[in-house]
């Protein structure tokens, strides 16, 4: 009776393990993913936006910010965008539009990916632990039937519990981009202002007026 609880234990252990094995391979490739897009949405001070480059004691082993990429962006895109007389909000959006590209194409997409994969392992765990125990019960297989139902519903809770985990990384993300975005923008905003307010004072300044002696 004994030994024959131990192996309905053992049974149960085995293929919990196995489950749980089969959702940890892309949850920790998401959560890698994850991980770099943390350091590439934080944000980043006035001071380091001004240079246009990150502090070395906090940009050491960590993704670029993108914010930063942002404002070099943008830097040469207004020069380039004066001489070729386009707006700046219309270069200022399109280099917006450029980081925000560049978030899906290095974060977001991957991250969905890795997400995706999950609730097809959870259903494929789940109609293995159901055909598993059909199987079981014909056999009149106790510690059969123990190891199905744990497959079953282990594969489905793990699966959902980490796709959950990771949708809700990348909504964090997203929000820390947008953030990241709107500290370029208000920047910009300033930088704007002052070049306005320098041009309209130069405007007013009477022509041929005689210099000082």
């Amino acid at each position: 009776m004994l030994s024959a609880m131990l192996g309905d234990e053992m049974m149960t252990v085995v293929v919990t393990g196995l489950a749980l094995a089969a959702v940890l391979v892309p949850l920790v490739q998401g959560l890698r993913t994850v991980l770099s897009g943390w350091s590439a949405t934080r944000r980043v001070s006035p001071e380091e936006l001004r240079r246009g480059k990150a502090d070395a004691s906090k940009s050491a082993g960590a993704a670029e910010p993108l914010a930063l990429l942002m404002i070099r962006i943008l830097q040469k895109s207004l020069r380039e965008g004066e001489r070729e007389g386009q707006s700046p909000d219309f270069v200022f959006d399109a280099t917006r539009q450029y980081v925000l590209n560049e978030y899906d194409h290095h974060y977001s997409r991957l991250i969905t990916m890795y997400a995706s994969l999950l609730p097809p392992i959870g259903f494929i765990g789940t109609t293995g632990g159901m055909l598993i125990l059909f199987i079981s019960m014909h056999l009149a297989d106790d510690s059969l039937e123990l190891g199905a139902l744990a497959i079953a519903l282990t594969s489905s809770v793990f699966a959902l519990v980490a796709y959950a985990a990771l949708e809700g990384f990348k909504i964090s993300l997203y929000a820390r981009l947008l953030t990241s975005i709107r500290d370029v923008q208000t920047l910009y905003q300033k930088a704007d202002a002052r070049r306005e307010q320098a041009s309209s004072t130069q405007s007013t300044m009477p022509k041929g007026a005689p210099a000082s002696a």
